[in-house]
């Protein structure tokens, strides 16, 4: 597969222990104005190690993000440094 290119945004909220739903709901209030109608088509969560959709044990590409760029992955959000990470498409494309 080739390059994986998406809008890349960071988003750093040290000031807080944050949680899946807390880097979630921050990541989809930056992109409100960006995407008309965004969905979150693939995440990872590094604190728990957890990624979605969870990759083939055969798959050669990183699971989540071959993914996302399969499915017109637009947009990703970094929240903390990686610690979590979401990507969105625009439905009304």
């Amino acid at each position: 597969m080739g390059d994986i290119s998406f809008e890349n945004i960071r988003i750093t909220a040290a000031e807080c222990n944050v949680d899946f739903n807390q880097a979630r709901r921050l990541a989809e209030e930056v992109i409100a104005d960006m995407v008309r109608m965004p969905t979150l088509i693939a995440w990872f969560d590094g604190k728990k190690g957890v990624e979605h959709p969870i990759a083939q044990k055969d798959q050669q590409d990183t699971g989540w993000l071959a993914y996302a760029a399969g499915h017109n992955g637009r947009v990703r959000v970094d929240v903390n440094e990686d610690e979590y990470s979401f990507i969105f498409s625009d439905t009304a494309v």
